[in-house]
């Protein structure tokens, strides 16, 4: 017997709180991806801060890159927690590389991951505005959570400005950057689409700027963890290189009956710690084991992430204070004659030029 009655609207039911095994398989590979570059996001922070001769702050005009992730992770997936466990997984992943915020960076991870979530919450169908808006609020929230840990002794107009780059950051690196990225995806069939979102033909020339970004990225990434990112260097040794007669691995265990103590206070942008005694290796007495050639006139002391601080060799080889010393089983710097900017943690290389 043949129905006269005409057939039922069948509906998929947009997003849903359940993520399934593809979307948790995805989330966990975006997060990978994200946890793995944020070292050198990190890196190209620190150049952009010393562009502008801040020890901090300026670099959160690349902040919103952390997000793209979790928003990635939100609109391929479209469930509500995709955006969370993708910003969890990846501050764990960040963390177990050896990030240089420690466990702090699964806390920051989380809150944004869970303000993606929130902001594509607003609606049922994810738009451009409503990505740029997520985006933007998620990787401001980063500079309110450094706040309340470590920034105490900062301005407050010092920490609205510095949110107030990290919320253009993550409306367009952020929001409009993953946006653009899962159109392309989409369209390559490289990822399915939402039930809620037809596939549609591109015009690839119009995504010249995304594609650009991301080459870049990527290219940065690999060269950076080529060139830079030493993962092998241990945690208490560092590397003396460059512009001198014998270059070695300097081993702080190596050097116990060496060590000094001097009196120093760190002052610094965002962090002051009272004067106290500090243990260590004089650097001068590490470069005068390596012997700088002749014409060498400057020494930078370099962190593992790529941050730097330079000095001159002269003063270097006059100043009794400066130490490498040992905080949490990784190098530091000690630069009692100097600002905080100077004082470099997980040390892992120093160079002579």
């Amino acid at each position: 017997m043949v129905s006269n009655n005409p057939p039922k609207e069948i509906r998929t039911k947009p997003g849903g709180n359940r993520l399934d095994l593809r979307g948790i398989v995805l989330a966990a590979l975006l997060a990978a991806i994200g946890g793995v570059l944020s070292a050198y996001i990190g890196y190209i922070g620190n150049l952009i801060n010393r562009l502008f001769g801040v020890p901090f702050g300026a670099g959160q005009l690349i902040a919103g890159l952390h997000i793209v992730w979790p928003l990635l992770a939100r609109l391929l997936i479209g469930r509500f927690g995709s955006g969370t466990l993708t910003g969890v997984t990846k501050g764990l992943v960040e963390f177990l590389a050896g990030g240089t915020h420690g466990v702090v960076i699964v806390l920051i991870s989380f809150v944004e991951g869970l303000l993606v979530d929130l902001g594509m919450g607003i609606t049922r169908r994810p738009n451009l505005a409503v990505t740029m808006l997520a985006g933007a609020v998620a990787s401001a929230s980063n500079v309110f959570v450094f706040q309340a840990l470590y920034l105490s002794g900062v301005s407050a107009t010092f920490i609205l400005v510095m949110a107030g780059l990290s919320f253009v950051s993550g409306a367009f690196f952020g929001g409009y950057l993953s946006w653009d990225l899962r159109r392309l995806l989409v369209a390559s069939r490289l990822a399915p689409a939402l039930p809620d979102a037809p596939r549609a033909r591109i015009a690839w020339r119009k995504h010249v700027v995304t594609l650009g970004l991301v080459v870049a990225v990527l290219a940065g990434g690999v060269w950076y963890y080529v060139a830079i990112y030493d993962p092998f260097t241990a945690p208490d040794a560092a590397r003396i290189t460059g512009a001198v007669e014998a270059p070695y691995t300097f081993h702080y265990g190596d050097w116990d009956g060496d060590t000094v103590t001097v009196t120093a206070e760190l002052r610094g942008s965002v962090t002051s710690v009272p004067p106290r005694p500090y243990t260590g290796v004089q650097l001068r007495d590490l470069l005068a084991r390596a012997k700088p050639t002749i014409g060498a006139a400057a020494v930078r002391v370099v962190a593992g992430d790529g941050y730097e601080a330079r000095f001159t060799l002269s003063a270097v080889e006059q100043d009794a204070t400066l130490l490498l010393t040992l905080t949490d089983g990784r190098l530091q710097l000690v630069a009692a004659a100097y600002d905080g900017a100077h004082w470099v943690k997980r040390v892992t290389k120093i160079v002579v030029e």
